[in-house]
């Protein structure tokens, strides 16, 4: 029979086996940041997010983290190429629950958890996650951290079938990893950046616009935006055709997607 308490014998504490079991997991939280920040390169990195992946129980990760300071967006991935071209395609990001929690939230929200946790969800929001488990993500976790100087980071890791039930304990562990997969990032970022030509973008988007396209991407209305920004709707409607025009793109949802690709608007 398992103990569940550590006992006292001769002024000493003796660990129990649940006791090891959890120290065990800690430990290997432990080791995989650290084999992560070990990383000095994009490469190096990638590979260390895919061992973490397997050694925690997935099969997929993807990394998303947001730079104003050094780069804009940053993105990192194993989930099915054909996954994430369906996935730009169609504008997810800007219905995205997962998204959506990482942006307004720290702690960590598991997949199944998203309808109790956000609320009912649309039919859009509905459709999108069971699209996602038929391309091979069937279950997962999303896990925030937001930093310094508007920078924030997401880390979700999917599986292709359900995985053991992550405990409460775990999500000091998860944090730590993605703090590390975050560190590491800025770290390689800040060398190689200097060297590294800028991306010409699109036709500059006005604040006005940029604002409208970021309470797009949160799921916000025109007529949510107008009282958010105190505008008329005529006007939100106006600066988000605008932007439509300048990103080259047909819909909002595109818009969105494009700009946040172009490092115009952040999803964190």
């Amino acid at each position: 029979m398992i103990e569940t308490s550590a006992n006292v014998k001769y002024g000493r504490t003796v660990l129990t086996t649940q006791d090891n079991l959890a120290r065990e997991r800690q430990l290997r939280y432990f080791n995989i940041a650290a084999d992560i920040s070990r990383a000095t390169s994009s490469e190096s990195l990638q590979r260390a997010c895919v061992a973490a992946t397997s050694e925690l129980g997935y099969d997929f990760y993807l990394f998303g983290g947001y730079y104003p300071a050094i780069e804009g967006i940053v993105m990192s991935s194993s989930f099915p190429d054909v996954w994430r071209q369906h996935y730009d395609a169609n504008g997810y990001i800007a219905i995205d629950p997962t998204v959506r929690h990482c942006w307004s939230e720290a702690t960590p929200i598991k997949w199944g958890d998203i309808a109790y946790s956000e609320g009912k969800l649309g039919e859009q929001e509905f459709s999108m996650m069971q699209e996602a488990a038929e391309y091979g993500l069937v279950s997962g976790i999303s896990v925030p951290m937001h930093g310094a100087g508007a920078e924030g980071c997401m880390l979700s890791l999917a599986a292709r079938a359900e995985v053991e039930q992550v405990e409460s304990e775990d999500d000091a562990g998860l944090h730590l990893v993605v703090h590390a997969m975050h560190e590491t990032t800025k770290k390689i970022l800040a060398r190689t950046t200097a060297t590294t030509p800028a991306v010409a973008g699109s036709e500059s988007l006005s604040p006005r616009e940029i604002e409208c396209l970021s309470w797009t991407a949160r799921g916000k209305t025109s007529w949510e935006i107008s009282r958010i920004l105190e505008l008329s709707e005529n006007t939100v409607i106006f600066h988000l055709r605008n932007a439509i025009k300048k990103l080259e793109v047909t819909n909002r949802s595109h818009a969105v997607a494009k700009a946040i690709a172009l490092s115009k608007i952040t999803p964190f």
